[in-house]
């Protein structure tokens, strides 16, 4: 009997050590994240009154993308990369095709690499901003209107946009 009651508690804090692990897992991610400079997170937020700026500063920006898990989605850029002016809006398109039959929710997760000049790349209108929904066997092209900083240190020359798109359709309770 004790041998079952040793095992049961055991077991207690296990669980409770994993649900405390999984609920901690993206602060300590985005801590990681910031120590190390890694995973570029953009700030989510839109740009509302931006000036473009005089400048004769180029740099590449590259778009990329992938899908969360196995989701049946088709997302891609419509340009793989971008010779841009630093200080010059600009806009372009993600591509999002829904493969599976029934409507979904998706949201997109943004990332700039190198992650300590993600703070340069000011997205003014982003697919990102908001949930999209998707018909079944449909396909929708995503807007995307940035600018780059004119502040990006000297030495950057190439920046990498990479989009991770997830499904939302479960956690919403929509079907």
């Amino acid at each position: 009997m004790k041998k079952i009651k040793n095992t049961f508690f055991i077991s207690a804090i296990v669980v409770a050590f994993m649900f405390s692990f999984s609920y901690m897992l993206v602060p300590l991610y985005d801590i990681f994240c910031e120590i190390t400079g890694l995973n570029g997170k953009t700030n989510n937020e839109r740009i509302v009154n931006i000036q473009e700026a005089e400048s004769d500063r180029y740099v590449n920006v590259k778009f990329t993308s992938t899908v969360a898990g196995s989701e049946p989605f088709v997302f891609a850029p419509n340009e793989r990369q971008m010779r841009v002016k630093v200080g010059k809006i600009y806009t372009t398109h993600y591509n999002l095709t829904n493969k599976s039959t029934s409507i979904k929710n998706v949201t997109a997760s943004p990332s700039v690499v190198p992650g300590k000049d993600a703070e340069y790349f000011k997205k003014i209108e982003c697919f990102c901003f908001t949930q999209q929904t998707i018909d079944g066997k449909s396909s929708m092209e995503l807007p995307l209107q940035f600018i780059v900083d004119q502040e990006l240190p000297e030495d950057t020359k190439t920046l990498i946009l990479s989009y991770t798109m997830f499904n939302t359709t479960d956690q919403l309770g929509a079907k």
